[in-house]
């Protein structure tokens, strides 16, 4: 079992080409092209992991974990989005996302998909995450917890 990802983004050809090129790492992939939609699904689908873009209409992608978190939902959240900056990784590690890639980073999404369809997998019963090489959002969350030790 690879797990169920959901991708949120307001571009239509851009989701399409994520849905195309992603679908060999998940058994399922829905979409959704705004917040809203995307937690419509999450309520009426199990979902493992989410690759969100975080500037949308109706609801962007920090709101949607915001939310899910409010409700406890742990499911691994990646954001990937052309508009990123050290203020928004910062913002959306406090939301306790899994990893932040600046479009068109695809081999970066690419590297960690499988890590966090795993992770979401594992959900129910936590285990330690796989080793990987750490991205620039990762080195910033180890970098933030030796400050705060």
């Amino acid at each position: 079992m690879k797990g169920n990802l959901l991708i949120v983004d307001d571009e239509p050809m851009l989701l399409k080409r994520l849905r195309l090129n992603l679908s060999f790492f998940a058994d399922n992939v829905f979409t959704a092209s705004n917040g809203l939609e995307a937690l419509s699904v999450l309520e009426n689908e199990n979902v493992h992991c989410v690759i969100c873009d975080v500037n949308m209409p109706k609801m962007n992608g920090i709101e949607v974990i915001k939310k899910l978190r409010e409700v406890n939902n742990p499911t691994p959240f990646i954001f990937y989005t052309g508009h990123g900056n050290h203020e928004m990784m910062l913002e959306v590690a406090k939301y306790g996302a899994f990893d932040f890639f600046n479009k068109p980073d695809f081999e970066g999404l690419e590297e960690v998909l499988p890590m966090a369809l795993l992770e979401g997998l594992n959900k129910e019963s936590p285990q330690e995450s796989a080793e990987r090489e750490l991205s620039e959002y990762q080195k910033l969350l180890r970098d933030m917890d030796k400050i705060n030790d």
